[in-house]
């Protein structure tokens, strides 16, 4: 799509939609659904965003599972093979993502390996967006939208800290991670108990020395599975008060993880 020339003068501007990874995917299948024309642009040579691995900017790593279960987190009209882990691994994802695209005919409507590199608003508000954008070739291409659709993830540029003082060690950003095999031999510290700062930590315990984690507050580690059952799917049916649910869930929390002040 270089131009728009074969438009017809009274067919509205198309959309443009940026990113064909879980939320990009999910944008398009709904734009379709409501007969919405678009234009989607993909960085990157195929669907899944940040769940394909060999994406440049994607910040999977090789043990990368996903942190909710496949029942709480596929989507209502496309559910995921019973074959599939109940909590997949990243390859799972990029082909649950791949077969959801193809399903509902989604990348026939992107362009792939397209960068957009800018895009400026046309007069007054609602009036359309001038997009140019970059292929993979070194090409260029521009049109005219209605409006752009932003789903390029947040993920994918690290922020980074900084140290006051002198640290001899290695210091890297999750993003720049991808193998257990970097902890052989080495004291690790990770600072953060977010997904993928939990998940390095468990790498870091099987492959190093040490692992110690560093959090800023307190947290609960809730298991995945309860009962036999994934985690996040127990209670969901029955709506309670919210005083009663914190009840349940605390004695949950005893049974399963005990007492945090008795771990020292």
């Amino acid at each position: 799509m270089n131009d728009q020339t074969s438009r017809k003068p009274d067919q509205p501007l198309p959309y443009a939609l940026i990113g064909a990874g879980p939320m990009g995917l999910a944008m398009a299948k709904n734009l379709l659904d409501q007969g919405i024309a678009f234009q989607g642009f993909e960085a990157h040579s195929g669907v899944g965003g940040l769940w394909d691995i060999a994406a440049a900017r994607s910040t999977m790593y090789d043990t990368a599972h996903l942190i909710s279960s496949k029942t709480m987190t596929e989507f209502t009209d496309f559910p995921m093979r019973a074959e599939v882990a109940e909590y997949p691994s990243h390859h799972e994802m990029k082909r649950y993502f791949t077969g959801f695209a193809n399903h509902f005919d989604l990348t026939r409507h992107y362009m792939f390996g397209t960068e957009v590199v800018q895009a400026t608003p046309l007069g007054d508000l609602g009036e359309g967006w001038q997009l140019v954008w970059r292929n993979d070739d070194g090409s260029e291409g521009q049109g005219v939208f209605a409006g752009v659709l932003i789903a390029n993830g947040t993920l994918s540029e690290p922020n980074m800290l900084t140290f006051k003082g002198e640290f001899t060690g290695e210091l890297i950003h999750s993003s720049q991670y991808r193998s257990p095999s970097r902890f052989a031999g080495k004291r690790v510290l990770v600072i953060g108990a977010g997904n993928s700062g939990c998940d390095i930590a468990v790498d870091a315990i099987h492959h190093g020395i040490s692992c110690d984690l560093s959090m800023r507050r307190g947290y609960y580690f809730v298991p995945k599975y309860v009962f036999g059952k994934p985690a996040d799917t127990m209670g969901g049916l029955i709506r309670l008060p919210m005083w009663l649910k914190r009840r349940i869930d605390g004695l949950i929390l005893k049974w399963f993880v005990g007492d945090a002040q008795k771990y020292g």
